[in-house]
């Protein structure tokens, strides 16, 4: 067995890194207060990452890219060690049921980057599709979402609606008539009587969970590597902290109960990384087995010990943490809002033990 990742894979890894921490991370203060990056701030990110050659790297090879999933893991690690959104030229993949002048008008113009998708899926309280609320009557559609981020004047929406015929996706430009926008503390989306032509649905009526299906378990092994970045950053804050802090005039580090939460620590984000990788590299060789439950394991694995790396690092700090920057569960409920994550591990769980049962039974 190989353990060593290509030296072209470890070039790009070094890149990323250097570039999230001189780039990424000394913005993070000011979007902590404004919630998104200045238009400049934007440009000025994804230029750096286009002279870097690692934009569109992670898209299919149909559209430009092609990087192996392993790779794309290593970036995503990466990623993950900041919750500013660096693009990289990628997008969810229900774009890819894009078809006629959807292609020409969403699909391509997102994989440029001249255009930003944005999800609506997510309601207020609502955390399963079958709960969620908005509606589409006669391709009228009412009702609110939670979005990531605020959609700027180009962006366009993916929103989530219950038709006649089930759970179906539209695609609408960010500005159509009634669609409305308000921030407090989360950006919320409402429609209200946001009339949606038939060239909007994406994909057939009744058929959006089925968007992009075939790429879920690639999302959740490469969600897994994002937290193992996360939780990675919140480590080194945390032991530079049990270093640098000094109480009773003594330093941190030298309380046993603090040793053992860092080491606990290491080893767990350790098992995850290599759980992660593995996962990625049965999907990169082709393996028979089951990849839906090796990624189902992936994602269970890497978003308890995320949980658990909050809590560890909240108890390194005492609390909340010294400052609003370095503050573990902020830190991280910008990557995966606690009830997201939750709800993608019910998932995870209900895959595995469905698998379990079945040979049990056999």
């Amino acid at each position: 067995m190989d353990f060593e990742l290509p030296a072209d894979t470890l070039m790009l890894r070094d890149m990323l890194r250097r570039f999230i921490r001189k780039e990424a991370q000394p913005l993070e203060m000011k979007y902590f207060t404004t919630g998104q990056l200045a238009p400049e701030e934007r440009l000025r990110l994804r230029r750096a990452v286009e002279q870097m050659g690692l934009w569109g790297l992670t898209v299919p090879e149909a559209y430009g890219g092609g990087l192996d999933l392993v790779g794309a893991c290593v970036l995503d690690e990466e990623l993950g060690q900041t919750f500013i959104p660096v693009e990289i030229g990628e997008v969810a993949a229900v774009l890819y049921a894009c078809s006629g002048d959807q292609v020409g008008n969403y699909l391509e113009p997102a994989l440029a980057g001249d255009r930003r998708p944005i999800l609506a899926a997510r309601e207020p309280g609502r955390l399963k599709p079958e709960e969620w609320t908005t509606t589409a009557q006669s391709y009228i559609l009412n009702g609110q979402k939670i979005l990531s981020v605020a959609p700027e004047p180009r962006d366009f929406l993916v929103v989530y609606a219950q038709a006649e015929q089930g759970l179906t996706a539209f695609v609408l430009d960010a500005g159509c008539p009634g669609v409305e926008l308000s921030i407090n503390g989360e950006v919320m989306l409402t429609l209200a009587g946001c009339q949606a032509e038939a060239s909007a649905l994406l994909g057939q009526p009744g058929r959006a969970l089925a968007l992009g299906a075939e790429e879920a378990p690639k999302a959740w092994i490469r969600s897994g590597a994002r937290y193992v970045g996360a939780a990675t950053r919140l480590m080194e804050m945390a032991v530079e902290h049990a270093r640098s802090w000094v109480a009773l005039g003594e330093p941190l580090s030298i309380r046993p109960a603090i040793q053992r939460m860092l080491a606990e620590m290491q080893v767990d984000i350790e098992s995850a990384r290599w759980m992660v990788y593995h996962a990625a590299w049965l999907v990169d060789s082709s393996a028979k087995d089951d990849l839906r439950i090796a990624a189902a394991r992936v994602r269970l694995a890497t978003g308890e010990m995320l949980q658990r790396s909050v809590d560890r690092a909240t108890m390194v700090f005492a609390g909340p943490g010294p400052s609003p920057q370095i503050e573990p569960q902020r830190f991280v409920r910008s990557l995966a809002p606690p009830e997201t994550l939750e709800f993608a591990m019910q998932q995870a769980r209900a895959v595995i033990t469905a698998a379990m049962l079945a040979r049990a039974v056999e």
